[in-house]
């Protein structure tokens, strides 16, 4: 499946996987997700792995960033606050599941990234299917940040 994912949406599930695990989580949820696109759009990931090489060379932040540090650091305080209590963690070399909320968030990106007429999922895709998730907890964070599914669409687009 994750073929279709770009390069950069590839690390974003990485750092996805780390952060459940270090937290404990019985499995990758769509908050670990958002919270690793919000962390990865801010620059940390470069940042926690400086001078990692990448296929496509070193690790760099990313050009632009989508979210403004005000936006994301609200994103981020709302989403500690929904995320299970730290548990016992697991260890990185353990592989995790994917919860069937968050299998269906790679399923839709895909869709959408299709449906767009792109070769790749990248992280913005995963926003977007976030936000249209009608009853996810991790979407209506985004809205009361004033995010909205056509927002983030024109963005991809541009």
């Amino acid at each position: 499946m994750f073929e279709q994912f770009s390069e950069r949406s590839r690390r974003v599930i990485f750092l996805a996987r780390m952060n459940a695990g270090r937290r404990g989580a019985a499995a990758i949820e769509p908050v670990h997700l958002l919270d690793a696109i919000v962390r990865e759009d801010q620059g940390e990931m470069a940042t926690t792995f400086a001078g990692a090489v990448t296929s496509s060379g070193p690790l760099r932040p990313p050009e632009r960033s989508f979210f403004s540090a005000e936006i994301a650091s609200q994103i981020l305080s709302m989403l500690e606050r929904v995320m299970s209590p730290q548990a016992k963690p697991v260890a990185d070399s353990v592989d995790m599941e994917c919860s069937p909320a968050l299998s269906e968030t790679f399923v839709s990106a895909s869709a959408l990234a299709k449906e767009l007429h792109h070769d790749k999922v990248e992280p913005l895709h995963l926003v977007a299917v976030i936000l249209s998730t009608k009853t996810s907890e991790v979407g209506e964070i985004l809205k009361r940040v004033g995010l909205s599914r056509e927002a983030v669409v024109a963005a991809i687009e541009s």
